[in-house]
């Protein structure tokens, strides 16, 4: 687009789930779109720690790799004495794993006896034939493959469900051999050839009853959708660049993901099909009427993943618009009621506790410091607006107690991290956990709450200083922002809560969303306007993220049912597998917000006013003192510095009142 300025987004700063918070952390492990694996070992995860084994591909015993990693996969090269034995890529961009074998043959095992497939099926000229997978194939026996295909399941298997898988070849293999079920072996004529495993249902795990009728007929539909998927393989994508443009007249974020592939040719003459993914959150948030518009022609539903649905434009890149945050240039205004005696009472009961000083709000940990930088930011998240509902004069004391500890506020106060492979350089606070010394998880949350009481502190207080210290600060700022630089998922078009890649929690990302709103406001505060356009385009994301963990429950229960789970809330999303779900009102409200004003807004306009009031009953009546003893949950654990009492007891304000203000 003529004169559209387009900005290198998270591709250029993030490790996404690929990653840690440190080089000798990095996982041998990773989730993919529809499974999970490791250097080698192919597998599900289950709830809790229930592991299906998917397979293994077999590697030399004296084997070497080296591995490349970007935000959206890893390529890992295998060699032995002898030479190069293959290259492996595994994607977030496509339901399958890429292999390139350079001695002629591709060998593939399963470890767990009788939980190997047990059907083939062939693509001969003369028609889709079953066979037993022992049966395997030989070219000089059974003729030509007609497609460059075969499709293995596993019905006869004691699997507890059928997860087919496609190969896909780029040449004709001579031969098809499988040894009790587990072993198995494809052989080519020449050294070099592909072999791409497609999961073709995506993360669906089919009956064996529906699968077991395949054996005397592959259905017509089965049969299309393994074409499609077999011609979308011969052009694998392995690499993403994001850019992003912001239109402030129209409101909108446009984001263009540009993806890089791993093509190959056909022996059987099939032209591939270049598929551009739309990230899977936001392909749901689309589906539950999130205001996602994307150009061009959008294939729907093409298979279901751990994170949404597959779904692509044909081409080499994808454009798509997300809203930008309405919150971006508003707040909720606190409210100061006069000339009512009711009112009068309850603001005289709030000056009294703010000009207390004595305040115990959770920042971190079972302990409140108010001489630390992370508690009074805290303290200014939950309280600088109130001061707008006293009394002028009451305001500078207030303000005093709420600032005490701002003097530490500088880089002497924050550890120092790398992302690696990516470089991106962040910062969190070192009494985050400190009695558990460095940990890699929940500084998505803590780091949004820093920029949210600064923010805070600029826009609700009239004190001079707020705006010299955000100036001063801005460099530190910056890399407490760059968390959610570095950890941003393609996938989920969110931050993880843990710098590894394997968990993201709704309740931690709320605190993000917060504080990327806040980042943004301070930037255009200061006139760093390519700052607050980044801020901008994260908070879009998170947005849509937080929007459709909201919505998303009802396609978990339909691909992944939970006991008795109710379909309010998925809040806990997973690099390996479908997220948790459920009703939200949980033991600490954290799905509602943590007092997030724009969350709740959100909330309301969203129509979960009886989500609301519904866990706020249940809430009552699992925790019936509450109200009267907010300290009797959850005490603190009793670590060296801890508070008797337990901190957390903010939590429990009612959020209606917070969605009513």
């Amino acid at each position: 687009m003529a004169g559209v300025k387009w900005t290198q987004g998270v591709s250029k700063t993030s490790i996404g789930r690929f990653g840690s918070f440190r080089d000798d952390c990095v996982p041998a492990e990773n989730g993919y779109l529809t499974c999970n694996a490791k250097v080698a070992d192919v597998y599900l995860q289950e709830t809790g720690e229930q592991i299906v084994n998917l397979g293994q591909y077999a590697l030399p015993q004296d084997f070497s790799v080296k591995t490349r990693t970007n935000w959206v996969g890893k390529r890992y090269d295998f060699s032995t004495p002898a030479g190069a034995h293959s290259t492996v890529h595994r994607s977030l961009l496509f339901p399958g794993f890429h292999h390139r074998v350079k001695n002629g043959v591709f060998e593939y095992n399963y470890r767990i006896r009788n939980f190997a497939p047990t059907c083939l099926v062939l693509p001969l000229k003369s028609g889709m034939k079953h066979v037993r997978a022992t049966d395997g194939y030989d070219r000089s026996r059974d003729g030509d493959l007609a497609r460059h295909w075969v499709l293995v399941f596993f019905a006869d298997s004691a699997m507890p469900f059928d997860y087919p898988m496609l190969y896909v070849f780029d040449k004709q293999p001579e031969k098809i051999e499988v040894w009790t079920h587990e072993l198995w072996k494809i052989h080519f004529k020449s050294k070099a050839a592909t072999v791409v495993q497609i999961h073709p249902f995506g993360a669906e795990k089919l009956s064996k009853e529906l699968t077991s009728t395949w054996k005397a007929k592959l259905p017509a539909d089965v049969e299309k959708k393994l074409d499609f998927w077999a011609s979308a393989a011969m052009a694998y994508p392995t690499e993403c660049k994001e850019y992003f443009s912001i239109d402030r007249k129209r409101g909108v974020v446009t984001i263009r993901n540009v993806y890089t592939y791993e093509k190959f040719a056909s022996q059987w003459k099939v032209a591939p099909t270049v598929l551009a993914p739309l990230p899977p959150v936001i392909a749901n948030a689309r589906h539950f009427d999130y205001p996602v518009k994307v150009k061009g022609k959008l294939l729907e539903k093409l298979c279901p993943t751990f994170q949404g649905y597959y779904e692509a434009v044909k081409g080499t890149e994808i454009e798509y618009e997300l809203p930008l945050s309405r919150f971006r240039n508003h707040t909720l205004a606190p409210v100061a009621i006069k000339n009512n005696q009711t009112a009068c009472l309850i603001t005289n009961r709030l000056a009294g506790v703010l000009e207390s000083g004595q305040y115990l709000t959770f920042s971190g940990d079972d302990h409140y410091d108010p001489n630390c930088s992370m508690d009074s930011l805290h303290d200014l998240r939950i309280m600088a607006w109130a001061m707008w509902s006293i009394a002028p004069e009451k305001r500078a004391k207030v303000l005093g107690h709420l600032t005490r500890g701002l003097g530490q506020f500088d880089e002497k106060q924050y550890l120092q991290f790398t992302a690696p492979f990516i470089g991106t350089k962040w910062v969190r606070d070192k009494m985050i956990f400190d009695y558990l010394s460095v940990i890699d998880y929940d500084m998505e949350w803590y780091n949004g709450m820093n920029m949210a009481g600064l923010w805070n502190y600029a826009y609700y207080t009239d004190d001079p200083q707020a705006d010299k210290l955000i100036k001063d600060r801005w460099p530190l700022i910056r890399k407490l922002n760059a968390y959610t630089d570095a950890y941003m998922d393609w996938s989920l078009s969110s931050s993880w809560t843990v710098a590894r890649g394997e968990a993201t929690w709704l309740d931690g990302i709320n605190y993000t969303y917060e504080g990327t709103l806040a980042f943004a406001a301070m930037a255009r505060r200061l006139g760093k306007q390519d700052d607050a356009d980044w801020g901008d385009y994260l908070s879009a994301k998170i947005e849509a993220f937080v929007y459709n963990c909201w919505k998303s429950a009802p396609y978990c229960e339909q691909y992944a049912p939970l006991p008795d789970a109710q379909t309010e809330c998925a809040s806990g999303y997973y690099e390996c597998r479908f997220p948790n779900y459920g009703e939200a009102s949980a033991w600490s409200c954290g799905n509602y917000a943590y007092l997030v004003r724009e969350v709740l807004v959100m909330l309301n306009d969203m129509n979960k006013r009886d989500d609301i009031d519904a866990a706020m009953v249940r809430f009552g009546r699992n925790f019936p003192q509450w109200r009267r003893d907010p300290y009797q949950y959850g005490k603190a654990s009793g670590y060296p510095g801890s508070d008797p009492r337990r901190t957390i007891h903010h939590y429990f304000l009612d959020p209606r009142l917070m969605v009513c203000a």
